[in-house]
């Protein structure tokens, strides 16, 4: 397989095992994306430690060290980091993705990415909720009697698929710009948890968590803009 093929599917490994849940525009009666998820007001800099339900089955752990809309570095599993970090200080940012399995690093930028069909922006990966690209609903909903807790406000999602609609219940922080859990429906109707928060803290954050490191001796470095630039043929 070409590196970049065997970045790509790293890539699109970690975005749809990060707990990104996707939708679209919403209906003029329910919640706005904006209404529902607001980040205004969360804190500048935010430590996450959670785990969630794998398209495998089995559970993974999901790290991340946000500041504001200038830095993202999150961690899977110990075995795949990604650093974004702000180009502009605004909206263009650089992705640097470490495969500790493959031993590579890549480096890419937002329309790298778009090329190959990984579509997650800032929102999706700092705030785990991804922005919708399909049709979808969102409404305030009270709290089930299992879910009992005062430090979120729960919202229903519901997306349509070309399966049927596929619902989520998400109990979102706009205090840490997170959701502290999200449940999907269960083949028998039941709500099955997908991704819990176990740790959240708003700690000074060190540099060293603040800051893209050198590609690891014995690393493989690629560059996505040359790999994948319709100048070069690729």
């Amino acid at each position: 397989m070409k590196p970049l093929g065997r970045w790509a599917a790293a890539v699109v490994t970690f975005v749809a095992t990060g707990g990104i849940f996707t939708a679209a525009a919403a209906r003029p009666a329910d919640l706005s994306w904006n209404e529902a998820f607001p980040v205004e007001a969360s804190k500048p800099e935010v430590y996450l430690d959670a785990r969630f339900l794998g398209s495998d089955g089995t559970l993974h752990r999901l790290q991340s060290w946000r500041r504001g809309i200038e830095f993202l570095h999150r961690r899977t599993d110990d075995s795949l980091d990604l650093y974004l970090e702000s180009a502009d200080g605004q909206s263009d940012y650089r992705y640097r993705l470490f495969d500790h399995q493959r031993r590579v690093s890549i480096g890419a930028n937002r329309g790298h990415l778009y090329r190959i069909g990984v579509f997650s922006d800032w929102f999706g990966l700092a705030h785990v909720v991804d922005r919708p690209k399909t049709r979808f609903t969102v409404r305030a909903v009270p709290a089930l009697s299992d879910e009992a807790r005062r430090d979120c406000a729960w919202r229903l999602l519901v997306r349509e698929t070309p399966s049927g609609p596929d619902r989520s219940r998400i109990c979102w922080s706009a205090s840490w710009g997170l959701p502290l859990a999200i449940r999907v429906s269960g083949p028998k109707g039941t709500w099955v948890d997908r991704f819990v928060v176990k740790r959240l803290d708003d700690r000074v954050i060190s540099p060293e968590d603040l800051s893209v490191p050198a590609t690891p001796d014995g690393y493989a470095f690629f560059d996505a803009g040359k790999e994948i630039a319709p100048e070069s043929g690729d």
